[in-house]
Formats: structure tokens, sequence, C-alpha cells
């Protein structure tokens, strides 16, 4: 009897030994994130680096056993630069064939504050993403759930300010309309609940806070005088004043594709709606994607007295009637 409980004991930590081996070695041939992770390689790395790497980042166990499954696979090379996500428990052999190709799951994009939608057409077809003038002709048809935005009249494209700035992991493989609404998605998460309510309040759309925060965007020299070109704004329109923005003029002029320097006398006079020197109140819609700081300055203005400014190097100078603002254009502008 005893031999017999022996035996069996024996075989119960046999069999345990067996099932604890097999785990542990079904760990060291999958990864063991529990969650997607991007790996990033701006250039080439060994396969010595990358086992490291993966380690480091909990994405292996070891990275030993990595190294001798990319021997087996025939990774020898060096794995070429890429952005690579790994999904949990991903086979060894098949991270490595994924190395192996070096085809990148994503793309990385950057949107700066204040590109217009011809510039930020222009990087995405450069990242072989979407075609610019695709991304130009779309219509506010394109967005999922839109309950935000509404068509307007003049403006050169339905989807201009909308595509918030910022760094994007786009999927390779993704679709236009993916894309766009991935950018407009961020927009909506900035854009909260209290900047609706504050919007309300002003008595303005999205639209118009967008077009103004747009203006402040193109307009401001640094972030300190974004609230008070914002109280400049509101201040000329509730006199009924022209804005003169040249900013907009230079919009309406080259559909935001290019900047100009220097606005001449000529320029002025484009027949254009975004020709804030001809037409009153703001343009029919935003010059720009503008970033959180012009949306705040936008929603909330400082309240001052001032209705002009002049640009001087990095920043500008305000004043409050004409005769101040031209005693300024003599002594700043040479």
């Amino acid at each position: 009897m005893r031999k017999k409980i022996l035996v069996v004991s024996i075989v119960i930590i046999l069999c345990g030994l067996s099932l604890g081996g097999m785990y542990l070695y079904y760990q060291h041939i999958r990864t063991i994130n529990a969650s997607d992770i991007n790996i990033i390689f701006k250039k080439s790395q060994t396969i010595e680096q990358v086992a490291k790497l993966l380690q480091e980042k909990n994405v292996i166990k070891n990275q030993d056993t990595f190294i001798y499954h990319a021997g087996k696979k025939g990774l020898k090379a060096n794995v070429k630069a890429g952005n690579y996500i790994i999904n949990p428990k991903t086979k060894l052999n098949d991270l490595i064939t994924k190395f192996k190709n070096g085809k990148s799951d994503f793309t990385i994009i950057t949107i700066p504050e204040g590109y217009t939608l011809y510039q930020i057409g222009d990087i995405l077809e450069k990242n072989k993403l979407v075609k610019k003038q695709d991304i130009l002709n779309e219509k506010l048809d394109v967005l999922k759930n839109n309950t935000l935005f509404i068509s307007k009249k003049d403006v050169y494209y339905d989807l201009e300010g909308y595509l918030f700035p910022d760094t994007y992991y786009i999927l390779e493989g993704s679709s236009k309309e993916e894309i766009i609404n991935l950018m407009v998605d961020r927009f909506k998460t900035v854009f909260t609940d209290k900047d609706k309510a504050r919007t309300k309040e002003l008595g303005l759309d999205v639209n118009e806070v967008i077009t103004i925060a747009s203006l402040i965007e193109r307009e401001a020299a640094n972030d300190s005088e974004r609230s008070r070109i914002s109280g400049v704004i509101y201040n000329r329109l509730k006199e009924e004043m022209l804005l003169q923005v040249d900013a907009a003029v230079i919009y309406g002029k080259t559909k935001g594709e290019k900047t100009i320097e220097k606005v001449y006398f000529s320029t002025l006079k484009i027949k254009s709606k975004y020709n804030t020197y001809l037409y009153k109140g703001l343009p029919p819609g935003p010059i720009a994607s503008p970033g959180k700081a012009s949306i705040e300055a936008a929603l909330y203005p400082e309240k001052n007295d001032y209705l002009y400014y002049l640009a001087n190097g990095n920043k500008h100078v305000f004043s409050k009637t004409y005769k101040e603002h031209l005693e300024n254009e003599k002594k700043y502008i040479k």
C-alpha cells in the first residue's frame, strides 16, 4: 500500500514538474505583455539590442531565449528601423517574422499648432497616408456622430480648424475616414463640456469660437498675449469695427497653401469673405487648426480696452485709440 502511495505521489510530482516546465517554456516562447506595446526603432538595431529592449519593456521573459529563436528563424542581420505593435501573448516566432519583414505597423505624424488644412493634407500625403486633395475635398458628412459642427457658407474647406494639432500614431492601412475621425475625436476630447457651456454663454457656436481661436493662433507672437489679442477681437466685434486681421486676409488670398511675410495694400482689396478689411464680423470659418491655449483664449478673452495692435519683434504693441495706434506705427515700424 505504501509503495502504491509512493508511486502515485511520484507521478503527481512529475506531472507537476512537467506542467510547471511547460508553463515556463510557454512563458519563454510567447510575449508576456498584458496589453499592446508600441516599439519604435528610429534606426536599425542589432538582435542583441532588440532583445535587451524587449526584456526591459517586459515584452519577453528572457533575452537569451529570444536571441536563440531569432537565430533559428534566420534573423541574424540588424532589425530595420520601424514602428511595431506587439500584441499580448504573441508567439516569439511571429514576432521575429515581423521584425524580419521590417514593415511598420503604424506611422507617426505631428501636426503643429496653427497649421492649415492644406498643410495638414501635405503632411498626410508625404507620409503616404492619404492624398491631400481628398482631405481638402471632404465634407462634414465624413464625421461619425457629428453633433458639434455645422456647415457654413463661403468656407473654403469644411474640415478647416477641426483636425486637432497633435502627435498621432496612425495604423498602416487606415482609411481616409478613419484618419479624419481620429483627429476630430482628439478635438472633441480637448473641447470639453465646460467649453461647450462657455460657448453658449458667449452667445456663439463652436465654429465661431474656433474661428476666433484660429485668428489668435495665427496672430499671437507668444503665449502671454493670446488672451489679450482675443480681447481686442471681441472689443472690435462689439464696436462693429472691421477686424482687420492680416492672417485672415492672407488665408483668403492663399487658401492656406502658404504664408505671406508682408501684406501689401493690393492684398487688402481681394474679394473674399475672409478679407476682414472689407467685411465686418468674423470670417466664414477657421483659418487654421488652433491649439488648446488659443481655444482657451477664445473662450476667456482678457477684459481690456484695446482696439489695435501691431507687431514689434516677438511681441505686439497694443493701443486703445487710433491716434495712439498711429503713434506706435511711427515709433515701431521702420
